[in-house]
């Protein structure tokens, strides 16, 4: 019983060990054709070191540390800097400010969603009076440095108001610059693009001699220009004690994005995706709960699988399963139906050839009954005692072959099969014998 055991088992291993490694080599052929893993380290181009940009970068930075992927913060000038620096292939994202991409960015970039509303600020001098960005001829003007996208902004709003160089000294002036030049009177206004959240746009609420600028046509200019969106700054919403501001106060914003090269694997969107809906989901002074991430207020293509990620949520192996083996199921995924479609050939094929390879062990004496019986048919046997001894050694080579119960019946047929042929053997020795007798006279 034990022998019969082992050899079945010893049988099992040997065919559907082999099939296995045919699945196994399938596999790892297959596998050459699956995507790259995602990087441990990615490099991001953010903006000034005391920017919103910069602080952002390093939140998103702490959340991916749990995910094995190291993201490098690149403090920069703005988002045309970034923009170029990802056209280059320096870093493979960057926080992009909406209204800085052109038709060339377009074809090179694409964008995993906007993430918080950045309104134009525009703070002026307390004895300038203004109601409106028009108003701005002939005074010194802070435009933010060049390539940030701050400049870029404002010169476009200044010329939608008829304000260039030729009626207005626009200076160039990083934040830092900018807010000292509007303190000490350097300049009668400065124009910023930040998020509220800015430590410096609170700094400038708190000083006496400076006023946030009313804008009066925020629709117009939402229709104009397509990244702007009216926003309202309502009164006491930055400071309730000290009641700031002290009206109700109209701006337009923009939306910062999440801008990518569009060779970024597509395995870090989730890991990306959530460290961000993690530090802009519960929303701000502008935004609501939940708004951000978003598809809206973004001009670079969106990519596809973070408009499902944004609208959807994360997929299911992402939402139960820790990053790294979430990501490693879904690049496998690609090999399920080439993988199906080996096994199954393969496991149709494994019980024949079990079978095949446990009935060989019988009817391999097949051969030498065959031979004997054609010889016993044709009356040429030969030597009877000889065929008799080979008949006896064949029942003993039978009778010690070991076989699954499952086929002892084949086994035991064969053994009755070589007791015909003994018998048949003893029949027509004795026939030979009667008639080799001599006859009485």
């Amino acid at each position: 019983m034990g022998k019969r055991l082992s050899t079945a088992i010893a049988e099992f291993l040997k065919v559907w060990g082999l099939l296995g490694l045919v699945i196994a080599a399938g596999f790892v052929a297959a596998y050459q054709y699956v995507g790259a893993p995602p990087p441990e380290l990615i490099r991001m181009a953010t903006g000034m070191e005391d920017g919103a940009y910069y602080s952002f970068g390093q939140r998103y930075a702490r959340l991916l540390v749990a995910d094995g992927i190291t993201l490098e913060v690149i403090p920069t000038a703005g988002s045309v800097e970034n923009l170029e620096l990802l056209k280059r292939g320096e870093v493979s994202l960057a926080l992009v400010q909406g209204g800085c991409a052109t038709e060339a960015d377009r074809e090179q970039l694409q964008s995993l969603g906007s993430l918080f509303l950045e309104p134009v600020w525009v703070f002026t001098r307390s004895k300038t009076i203004l109601r409106r960005v028009s108003e701005l001829k002939g005074t010194r003007v802070a435009v933010g440095a060049t390539g940030s996208g701050t400049h870029l902004l404002s010169t476009r709003l200044l010329a939608a108001n008829g304000i260039t160089e030729s009626n207005a000294e626009l200076i160039r002036a990083d934040t830092p610059g900018a807010v000292q030049s509007l303190s000490d009177g350097a300049v009668d206004a400065a124009i910023f693009v930040a998020s509220t959240e800015a430590p410096f746009i609170r700094s400038l609420f708190e000083k006496p001699n400076i006023d946030l600028l009313d804008m009066e046509r925020t629709t117009a200019y939402g229709r104009l220009f397509s990244f702007l969106t009216p926003v309202t700054l309502s009164e006491g919403v930055v400071n309730l004690e000290r009641n700031i501001p002290r009206r109700d106060t109209r701006l337009v914003a923009t939306a910062a994005s999440l801008a990518a090269r569009k060779d970024l694997n597509p395995s870090l969107i989730p890991a990306l995706l959530d460290a961000v809906t993690r530090v802009h989901e519960s929303g701000g002074v502008l935004e609501q709960r939940r708004q951000f991430p978003s598809v809206d207020f973004i001009d670079l293509p969106l990519d596809q699988d973070a408009r499902r990620y944004i609208r959807d949520g994360p997929s299911f192996l992402y939402r139960w399963l820790p990053y790294r083996t979430a990501v490693l199921l879904d690049r496998l995924k690609l090999l399920v139906l080439p993988f199906v479609a080996l096994l199954i050939p393969l496991f149709r094929i494994g019980p024949p050839l079990y079978q095949w390879r446990i009935r060989s062990r019988i009817y391999r004496w097949y051969a030498a009954v065959r031979e004997i019986d054609t010889m016993l048919l044709s009356g040429t046997t030969g030597d009877e005692e000889l065929i008799r001894d080979r008949l006896l050694a064949l029942e003993r080579e039978v009778a010690s072959v070991s076989v699954p119960l499952a086929y002892a019946g084949e086994q035991y047929h064969l053994r009755l099969h070589v007791r015909l042929l003994q018998e048949r053997l003893g029949m027509f020795a004795g026939e030979h014998r009667e008639t080799s007798k001599p006859r009485a006279e």
